[in-house]
């Protein structure tokens, strides 16, 4: 009997899912059948594309422990409290399918690393974004205007917050001197962003939020490019022990070689510690516990750069970013 096209996409989908589910077998034995046996992350489109380039730490020569950019202040256990994920741990079997997604959840994604949960940012280097998302309304520009002693039209008002909304979705989409681009935002991501802008600035009728669906891989690319790529390289040799006493920074390419996905998770919510230093002495990680993602994100990220590996750009020839050590030592 002909075999029709149905059953050999079919096919193709089992086959696929059995090269990812094998790549994490081969990483690492610790990890429980159960958790290998995760549904296979949604095929490539053409809306996601791999992280590429240097972080934007390296473009601007910005040391980590002399930035605000991509802390949380949190950090993780000492070495001697560290005790890991527990045996049964277990991620959620909804890594691999859709998500449905607020401006809430893009601004904690992709921009909550730096502008902080309230938006207040760290000033002076990084601005709140309270300010240039008020002055997107004509409400508030006519009401604070009046307030100060210099009343406009609401005509003027209008011209004013629309001209303001233009820059800031100029700078949301090609950056500035210091903030990354985030040109890759889809128009229904941006418009469920700046939604949530209005309601973190308490901007007045804002009207009902907007959600998008997205693919998992979707999930985990704008985690990767809005807040890993602050720091991390996306490409490049992994520092040995001494060169991470001494400052460098791992490249985003090796993350899923390093560790098994449980461990993976656990990293980045809750830290753990890292090995450094000639005499290879385990220290407190320098990277910060980004505790206000959830399992399931963090879980998006590791099945995102499985299938979509990180890239070079062209003319960067991605040899790793070495700095100054934090105070806070270890990744």
């Amino acid at each position: 009997m002909k075999i029709n096209e149905h059953t050999k996409l079919k096919g193709w989908l089992v086959a696929s899912a059995a090269v990812c589910l094998s790549g994490v077998l081969a990483m690492s034995q610790a990890a429980t059948h159960e958790q290998l046996l995760r549904p296979a992350p949604p095929l490539h489109t053409q809306l996601v594309t791999a992280v590429e380039g240097p972080s934007n730490f390296h473009r601007l020569g910005i040391v980590f422990g002399s930035s605000a950019m991509g802390r949380t202040d949190i950090w993780g256990p000492t070495p001697e409290s560290y005790e890991g994920p527990p045996v049964d741990f277990t991620n959620s079997e909804t890594i691999a399918r859709p998500a449905v997604l607020g401006g809430v959840d893009i601004y904690r994604l992709s921009c909550e690393a730096c502008h902080k949960a309230d938006g207040n940012g760290a000033p002076p280097e990084i601005p709140a974004v309270i300010g240039p998302v008020q002055a997107t309304s004509a409400l508030l520009m006519e009401s604070r205007m009046k307030e100060r002693g210099h009343p406009i039209t609401a005509v003027f008002a209008r011209e004013l917050a629309s001209g303001s909304k233009k820059d800031l979705l100029d700078r949301l989409k090609n950056g500035g001197q210091m903030m990354p681009a985030f040109g890759y935002l889809t128009p229904g991501e941006t418009h469920a962003l700046t939604g949530y802008l209005d309601t973190l600035a308490g901007v007045p009728g804002n009207g009902k939020l907007s959600h998008v669906t997205e693919p998992a891989a979707r999930v985990g690319e704008l985690l990767v490019k809005g807040t890993c790529h602050i720091c991390h390289d996306a490409t490049g040799a992994w520092p040995g022990p001494q060169e991470l006493l001494e400052g460098s920074i791992p490249p985003i390419a090796g993350f899923t070689t390093k560790k098994a996905l449980p461990e993976f998770i656990w990293k980045v919510r809750h830290g753990a510690p890292v090995v450094m230093g000639s005499l290879q002495l385990q220290y407190r990680g320098r990277m910060p516990v980004f505790d206000y993602l959830s399992d399931d994100e963090v879980a998006s990220t590791y099945l995102y750069l499985m299938n979509y590996p990180p890239g070079r750009m062209a003319g960067w020839k991605g040899a790793g970013y070495c700095q100054r050590p934090s105070k806070n030592v270890g990744f």
